[in-house]
């Protein structure tokens, strides 16, 4: 029981570390009025996530995964937030949103008609956060083909990627501990994408200091 108290602990401190890296790209943003690079969908994607994640800790009665889903779907919510207010051509994001919210409703409909057992509901909003969450963690694959086709770290900042693998290892090692696959199948893919990802950022950085 101590190890997974200390596990808990790091897992806490290192999500809310990880969370604090979107403060950079958003007050860049912010500060020059532009959305280059900033990964909305990233951002959409991980407050629906989190807010799926954190009903899963309330139905386990399992305080780590509330605070800080609740803590992830807050923070996540105001990048995304404040990427509307400032991108110029609302339309695609504010779709986007739409879509999310008819999502959320879809399921919770789904959930509280259809099963009426607690924990087979448990399971079944965990197994839908976590392929949601494993999406999300795997989405920057798409950006590595295009930055090896135009030699380029466009996409995802290497401060979210750095943030995102040493988060996805904590949580890899706290879900074993729980032996529960929902909290810790999503960080697996996760890891290595990102690592994948952040390699391209070592490559082609700047478009490698313009070729030194």
């Amino acid at each position: 029981m101590e190890a997974i108290r200390v596990m808990e602990a790091l897992t806490l401190i290192v999500t809310l570390v990880m969370y604090s890296t979107g403060i950079v790209p958003c007050y860049q943003m912010y500060k020059s009025r532009s959305t280059k690079n900033v990964p909305f969908h990233i951002f959409l994607l991980g407050t629906v996530a989190c807010l799926g994640m954190f009903h899963y800790g309330l139905m386990l009665d399992n305080g780590v995964l509330m605070f800080l889903n609740g803590v992830g779907a807050l923070l996540q919510a105001f990048y995304m937030l404040l990427y509307i207010s400032i991108v110029k051509s609302k339309g695609l994001s504010l779709l986007l949103l739409l879509s999310a919210v008819l999502y959320q409703a879809a399921l919770y409909t789904y959930l509280f008609k259809n099963i009426q057992d607690k924990s087979a509901r448990a399971e079944a909003l965990g197994t839908a956060s976590s392929i949601l969450t494993t999406v999300l963690l795997v989405l920057p694959a798409f950006e590595v083909v295009d930055n090896i086709r135009n030699k380029n770290a466009d996409g995802m900042p290497a401060v979210m990627l750095i943030g995102g693998i040493v988060c996805s290892l904590c949580w890899i090692m706290y879900g074993v501990m729980l032996n529960d696959p929902v909290v810790y199948c999503p960080s697996i893919p996760g890891v290595l994408v990102s690592g994948t990802k952040l390699y391209m950022h070592y490559l082609y950085g700047e478009n490698r200091e313009k070729d030194e």
